[in-house]
């Protein structure tokens, strides 16, 4: 299995806790894993991790797609680029829209709105990891607008997951 992780806003990749867990889990597995990056500042986020999929990945080989809020937002638009690949996907806390969003927006970059792209109505048979307790996001709308295709799971997590037990976080993304 090759695990690929999509960063949110904000944060990065490699030194994520989130990545971390899984490069720890694929390692002791045999398995690869890797962290793709971006940040906000970046005409064409999709290309850039488009980029940087195709060197990284052995297409021959499973590919699992784990993004995390914004990156939720960029992993269904890479599943979209590469549709004609077998790829499972885990979404955790993803933002769909900035509207869905508790906090003030005027801090989310408008060149990084601009590329987020509602997910189609053929993104399905992944899993969702949504966190009631996430502050900040809305899981509600994400729960409305993917649970007809998709497997949700709905726990009483934060945003980050920081109150996910590892070998739980780790069992789910397995699952798919």
């Amino acid at each position: 299995m090759q695990y690929v992780y999509i960063h949110g806003f904000g944060t990065t990749g490699a030194n994520s806790t989130k990545f971390k867990k899984i490069l720890a889990h694929a390692t002791a597995n045999n398995a690869k894993a890797i962290a793709l990056e971006w940040n906000e500042h970046q005409p064409d986020i999709l290309q850039q991790l488009t980029s940087q999929l195709n060197n990284q990945i052995n297409w021959n080989e499973p590919v699992c797609l784990i993004g995390s809020s914004t990156g939720g937002n960029f992993t269904y638009q890479l599943l979209e680029q590469f549709s004609d690949k077998e790829i499972s996907f885990v979404l955790i806390n993803p933002l769909l829209n900035v509207e869905q969003r508790k906090i003030d927006n005027y801090l989310f970059p408008m060149l990084l709105a601009n590329q987020l792209k509602n997910p189609s109505a053929d993104l399905s048979n992944g899993l969702i990891l949504l966190g009631k307790n996430d502050e900040v996001l809305d899981y509600n709308y994400t729960y409305e607008r993917l649970r007809k295709s998709n497997k949700i799971i709905v726990g009483e997590w934060n945003h980050t997951l920081s109150n996910l037990h590892t070998a739980e976080l780790l069992r789910f993304i397995d699952s798919v």
